[in-house]
């Protein structure tokens, strides 16, 4: 009895704690959690979860915690629910009709680990976007952020391959000469932080460790081998490229001048190089033309998830089937319940109407980074070329979801560059009025400041 009291005393305790923390610093609390969550998915840490009857896991805590934090974000400044933020309520509203609906039939641990992707995927987001008065976020700070996270994971790739830290078992694979040290998830992250650290070389011309960090991230994401995130990072970069070659095109110019001679000093120094490069690519092109290659099979299981929806019952189709219907089916059909793709897996597992969410979600999303560029025509083109940062990353995360479902750190993602598009104006007119408040200062006499 008294050992219960103790540790009844110890939870309440840990409980307030944890409370006062996401009151008074919310954002160092979604923080730590979205990034000891994705810490232990790098390292497949607590995989196994905690069976009480059902299934739990440490990222089901930190999603919770996650979520209540962002809740009482919006209570202590007192601000409206964001527009922007409806769709990912619709989305949570029609996981937990999903999961109800599955209890009684599948029982409640297979209906839990159905909800279990979606929840991920969508909490972080809605999280950080209910955050946004607590903190402030331009594209720079944005894209500074994504390059740590970057090098994090670079460094981990490399060290993975110097046999320095163990590789995971998951990625394990006879098929490839040079074994992908990061999955699919975290090697878009370091396509983000390429993106990024473009971007950032644009803004700090004179900065030869910006080079650096490009030939780094370049260098991994080759070497990974994630035919989809070769994919996602040309796209992006293809349109960071497009919208910004004529506010730098001198710059344009000497980037492309810099990367030719660099590969130049290669093929004379190091020929052996390039040549491991272009049979690496050779493998993982050749691989796609196959009748048995991973696309071919994404493909076949998107066709079979599709037909099993549309020939269910009229209400599955509209608002999906039960969650856990698929736990009996995943030894025999992994490619149409596993399913690689957010679009598709959101349809097959919450119908017709949670699809149209889910792309009313990112429509909202691309409404409102192409509405932040749209307020800075006028301004310098530092500011316009933020904008096309945003839009770039929006444009290689949509790339990346159409072959891979994606995970907690792609919501986390997507929650900052809502924030970046709806506040990348804002750090300008902070910093005049800064400017006007330091000559206020110095001037000693009244000053209008602006509105």
């Amino acid at each position: 009895m008294i050992a219960n009291l103790v540790e009844l005393s110890v939870l309440l305790a840990v409980g307030l704690l944890l409370i006062n923390l996401a009151w008074h610093r919310p954002g160092w609390v979604i923080f730590a959690a979205i990034s000891i969550a994705a810490l232990l998915d790098l390292f497949e840490i607590g995989t196994g979860g905690l069976n009480i009857g059902f299934s739990l896991y440490i990222n089901d805590a930190l999603s919770i915690a996650v979520l209540g934090t962002g809740f009482l974000t919006l209570k202590r400044y007192h601000k409206k629910f964001p527009r922007d933020a409806v769709p990912c309520f619709a989305l949570f509203a029609l996981i937990a009709l999903s999961f109800s609906r599955g209890i009684s039939p599948f029982g409640l641990k297979a209906a839990g680990n159905s909800a279990r992707d979606l929840f991920y995927f969508v909490t972080p987001a809605f999280a950080i976007m209910l955050l946004r008065p607590a903190f402030r976020l331009d594209a720079v700070r944005l894209a500074r952020w994504i390059e740590w996270a970057g090098f994090f994971l670079s460094a981990v790739a490399l060290l993975r391959w110097a046999g320095l830290l163990p590789m995971p078992v998951s990625l394990a694979d006879d098929f490839r000469e040079v074994v992908r040290s990061l999955n699919a998830n975290e090697a878009s992250i370091v396509c983000l932080a390429f993106i990024s650290e473009i971007y950032l070389q644009f803004l700090e011309r004179r900065s030869s460790w910006r080079w650096v960090g490009i030939g780094i991230f370049g260098a991994v994401i080759i070497a990974l081998q994630h035919r989809s995130v070769w994919v996602a990072t040309a796209a992006g970069l293809a349109w960071l490229a497009f919208r910004t070659v004529r506010l730098f095109r001198a710059r344009w110019v000497a980037f492309g001048t810099t990367a030719c001679i660099v590969l130049c000093v290669i093929m004379v120094s190091a020929p052996r190089v390039l040549k491991s490069v272009r049979e690496l690519a050779t493998v993982n092109v050749q691989e796609t033309e196959k009748e048995d290659s991973t696309w071919a099979w994404r493909v076949a299981g998107y066709e079979v998830a599709a037909d099993r929806l549309f020939a269910s019952e009229p209400v599955n189709i509209l608002i999906g089937p039960p969650a856990g219907w698929a736990a009996d089916l995943m030894s025999e059909d992994v490619a149409s319940t596993i399913i690689h793709s957010r679009y598709v897996e959101v349809l097959a597992y919450y119908g017709i109407v949670g699809f149209a969410v889910l792309l009313l979600w990112f429509g909202m999303l691309v409404r409102r980074v192409g509405w932040s560029a749209k307020q800075v025509p006028r301004r310098p083109a530092r500011d316009l070329a933020g904008a096309v940062l945003i839009e770039a990353l929006l444009l290689a995360v949509l790339v990346y979801l159409v072959p891979y479902s994606g995970g907690l750190i792609h919501g986390a993602v997507l929650g900052l560059i809502w924030v970046a598009a709806t506040q990348n104006n804002i750090s300008i007119g902070a910093r005049r009025v800064d400017f006007a408040c330091n000559q206020l200062v110095r001037r000693n006499k009244p000053a209008i400041l602006p509105s």
